[in-house]
């Protein structure tokens, strides 16, 4: 009787263990059966006709979960990150308030152009191109960048920039003390101020700034900048959940 009780008692709990079973996910092969009282898994409600919440991640062709579930050294798909930019230097010469901007490889019009670059806390996941960069006022102003100095955003895949106060007197004891101080303007009244993407791969890390001096002696700009990676059903996303 003990015996035949114990098997009893085996079957009994084999049966339960049937019942709550782990719930699978939906694989590369299409939906896998769930027991049908299973209800979570991680904390998120799940279905046993395999209709999941987007926060449970199929694997790939591969079998293999995407890299953007996985890759905690980049930057997530659709996340921006935000952070501040600046450079503070002295104007060997004055050059005006409205120099004429021509630059090439070799010179420039007023050699009061300082250069600064910047990191991003993590890696990018795709590399940044000149079209996607811009800077609010700049020599380089991208119309979908679309925040503010206080609130820098990003649409996805753009990094954008935000120069920061001039100051007056409400706010400052002197001039000296804004944002930017004896910052060049061209006839447009934009700042002489650029945002670069560094070349290749190597956008993925960071970009260059450079700011040009109005006259003799110190100048600095300081603004913000938001970076927003392509989100996770753009075609960057896919292709590199297939690779």
């Amino acid at each position: 009787m003990k015996r035949n009780g114990r098997l009893i008692a085996l079957g009994v709990c084999a049966a339960i263990g049937a019942a709550f079973a782990a719930p699978a996910l939906v694989g590369a092969e299409g939906p896998v059966s769930l027991a049908r009282n299973s209800y979570a898994l991680s904390g998120f409600k799940l279905s046993p006709q395999g209709k999941q919440p987007n926060s449970v991640v199929p694997t790939n062709a591969k079998g293999k979960f995407p890299q953007r579930t996985l890759d905690i050294s980049k930057i997530p798909w659709g996340t921006t990150v935000t952070g501040v930019v600046g450079i503070e230097f002295t104007n060997p010469q004055n050059c005006g308030s409205s120099p004429a901007f021509t630059y090439s490889a070799t010179s420039r019009a007023c050699q009061n152009a300082f250069g600064a670059g910047v990191s991003f806390p993590l890696q990018a996941p795709v590399p940044i191109r000149a079209p996607k960069v811009g800077i609010l006022g700049g020599l380089n102003e991208n119309g979908d960048c679309s925040g503010t100095f206080a609130n820098p955003t990003a649409p996805p895949g753009f990094l954008c920039v935000y120069p920061g106060k001039t100051g007056s007197a409400a706010e400052y004891f002197d001039k000296s003390e804004a944002d930017i101080f004896n910052i060049s303007k061209n006839s447009d009244g934009a700042y002489a101020v650029e945002v670069y993407p560094l070349t290749g791969n190597a956008s993925k890390h960071g970009f260059r700034i450079t700011a040009q001096g109005a006259i003799a002696g110190a100048a600095k700009f300081y603004g913000t900048w938001a970076y927003t990676a392509p989100g996770v059903d753009s075609a960057e996303a896919r292709a590199a959940d297939a690779s």
